[in-house]
């Protein structure tokens, strides 16, 4: 299986996951995944960054995209991640007593928007994973409608007295940082993935044939 090469860890990124659980741990679960990342160690969270593509096909190219959907395992969580999609700030948040991802989603021009079929969170639940931060700050920066969706980002992590928020404007250093990595998928996994996308194809053909 033929893979396209990927820059060295530090170059472009859209995105940024914190996670609870230790490096090593996350470092195998990117691998089993689809999307290359940095993995770093950050006070007391391990931080994934992914790269702008993944190593799936098209449509699933958008490594920030793919990273913000997928499940993070309970023995690695919390997590929260923050996201810039398609013009739009995207905040997700799992924890260990709820399977499945809440999402926040803001607009530039229109705030805080709601979309369909997603479990939403509130800032007491961004709040209560994070550990940290004030409320009544959150709130106001996420009532901001004319900023740019990552420095809306970096707003909310440094509020929530999260680390890394630095990284979400300009993450040219995660190279430098100490402990950081470039993790790959394992071809394998790219291989199920890809698979997996083809039966569904198909599976999608054959009914509406």
């Amino acid at each position: 299986m033929s893979t396209r090469p990927r820059p060295a860890v530090g170059g472009e990124r859209s995105g940024l996951l914190l996670v609870r659980g230790d490096l090593p741990a996350v470092s195998a679960w990117v691998r089993r995944g689809v999307v290359p990342a940095a993995v770093v160690p950050l006070e007391g969270w391990t931080a994934v960054l992914p790269e702008e593509e993944s190593f799936a096909e098209p449509p699933y190219t958008d490594g920030a995209l793919l990273l913000a959907g997928r499940h993070v395992p309970r023995k690695l969580g919390p997590a929260l991640g923050f996201w810039v999609v398609q013009g739009r700030a995207v905040i997700t948040v799992q924890t260990r007593g709820r399977r499945g991802i809440r999402w926040v989603v803001w607009e530039p021009e229109r705030g805080i928007v709601t979309p369909p079929d997603l479990p939403v969170a509130g800032p007491v639940t961004l709040q209560r994973v994070a550990g940290g931060g004030h409320r009544s700050e959150l709130v106001e920066i996420l009532h901001e409608l004319y900023v740019q969706p990552d420095r809306l980002l970096a707003a909310v992590v440094a509020v929530l007295e999260l680390p890394g928020a630095r990284l979400l404007v300009d993450a040219s250093g995660v190279a430098d940082l100490p402990g950081a990595t470039s993790v790959l998928p394992a071809p394998r996994e790219v291989g199920y993935f890809r698979d997996a996308v083809r039966d569904a194809v198909t599976l999608r053909q054959e009914l509406e044939a």
